[in-house]
């Protein structure tokens, strides 16, 4: 008797619990989950981006959410060509050991090097002295690296011809370009030379040469997913709104290098999947279905989303709304609409659901760009918008977009300004 108590109990506590269901502990899990080191940066080396596209799906299930008749799992599978890097790399200026990810990355699309080659310094001074950039431009730079430093560059002539040493017309070793701030990418192929950025506080003229050991591995075919859900709509089946998020992030280079990317984009598939927790709630079914797609190889260049608008699992033409979700860990500062230039009905109501229930500071709009996975979508003539937060985090594509530096500011707000824009819309 007192374990079948204990049990109604329990029950009773867990469908309060999941009745009253609140969006940021468990946006705050998920976000910490995809963003911790099992998850590799959700990349293409050791299994993150499955790995990843396997705990989405997973969740998806628990929820009871249903596979597109059309689609014999939540998977969707495609495959692409990416440059990856999943050996330790190395590289000293002189004798002075640099931290890979912190002080220089490789390029994502720098092919292997292994060697030691001396340093060419290209800037606004030498730009400015023709006869030694004339000098410069007559030596061998087969054995060399040319260092590129645009600090200081101001007038179109040199700006151009700065441009224009980045395709390395002299046929160097390799090219290195100073910044201020360490990031990193995605690339699909690779390039003829080396190239290199490294932080211009550990760079400087004194240095006469740079060893270096980098090692790629170029995967031609490498196999990844979408994962597609969907909860059918209680009035009109037929007519879908969709909410999207990219899974995948910037993966690893090496074993002791990997980038979280918790804004971008764990905080979005946190957000994805609490719109499933919400709706997947019996009090919440919706009018119309609501799909959910967590993208793959968004880094890689919308590669995801794009396969989705050209072999959907459904008829595109059925979709109303299409909202998709990325960096949403901000907010402060309010939110922006790319595409909502484009689609100014959406805009006003966002901005009258904002001043009735006091959201946000702010909903601003901006013109289209592909710059994230609605933009294949709005293409093909979908209404279909990218929000994503403003303030002051700044983490983005580097080693510090990490779970505990995100606080989901405006998390809740931008939650409930969704749920109610897809009642109204």
């Amino acid at each position: 008797m007192f374990r079948l108590l204990s049990f109604i109990l329990l029950f009773c506590v867990h469908f309060t619990l999941l009745a009253q269901f609140q969006p940021l502990p468990y946006a705050k899990m998920v976000v910490d989950t995809l963003s911790g080191p099992y998850y590799e940066g959700r990349g293409y080396i050791r299994e993150g981006d499955m790995k990843s596209a396997y705990f989405v799906a997973n969740e998806m299930y628990k929820l009871n959410l249903k596979r597109f008749p059309l689609a014999p799992t939540f998977y969707q599978n495609f495959t692409f060509p990416v440059n990856t890097f999943p050996y330790p790399v190395f590289a000293a200026l002189d004798n002075t050991y640099l931290n890979p990810g912190i002080e220089f990355v490789p390029s994502p699309a720098c092919p292997a090097i292994n060697g030691e080659f001396r340093l060419l310094w290209v800037d606004s001074a030498l730009l400015h002295n023709d006869a030694a950039y004339k000098k410069l431009a007559r030596q061998s730079f087969s054995d060399a690296f040319i260092v590129m430093d645009d600090k200081g560059i101001q007038d179109e002539a040199s700006k151009k011809i700065f441009q224009n040493l980045g395709h390395n017309p002299f046929g160097a070793k390799g090219i290195i370009r100073v910044k201020d701030k360490i990031t990193w990418s995605v690339a699909t192929d690779t390039l003829t030379f080396a190239q290199l950025d490294i932080t211009r506080q550990t760079i400087h003229r004194s240095y006469k040469k740079i060893r270096l050991h980098v090692f790629n591995d170029f995967r031609a075919n490498y196999k990844s997913q979408n994962v597609v859900t969907y909860i059918p709509g209680t009035e009109e089946p037929d007519s879908f709104i969709v909410f999207t998020a990219h899974y995948d992030h910037l993966g690893r280079i090496g074993h002791s290098v990997y980038f979280p990317g918790a804004n971008d984009n764990a905080s979005g598939v946190a957000m994805l999947l609490s719109l499933a927790q919400h709706y997947a709630l019996k009090e919440n079914k919706p009018k119309y279905s609501i799909v959910f797609i967590a993208f793959g190889a968004e880094e890689a260049g919308l590669i995801g989303s794009k396969r989705f608008s050209m072999y959907p699992v459904f008829p595109l033409e059925k979709i109303r709304l299409l909202i998709n979700l990325d960096l949403m860990g901000g907010g402060e500062d309010g939110i922006t609409i790319v595409n909502g230039k484009e689609h100014l009905r959406i805009i006003q109501l966002m901005q009258d659901i904002n001043e009735e229930k006091h959201l946000l500071k702010a909903v601003k709009e901006r013109s289209n760009a592909a710059n994230s996975d609605h933009y294949y979508f709005a293409e093909a003539g979908i209404p279909a918008i990218f929000i994503y937060t403003m303030g002051s985090y700044k983490h983005y594509h580097d080693l510090y977009d990490q779970g505990g530096n995100l606080e989901l500011t405006a998390f809740e707000q931008v939650f409930n300004m969704i749920v109610e824009l897809s009642k109204r819309y």
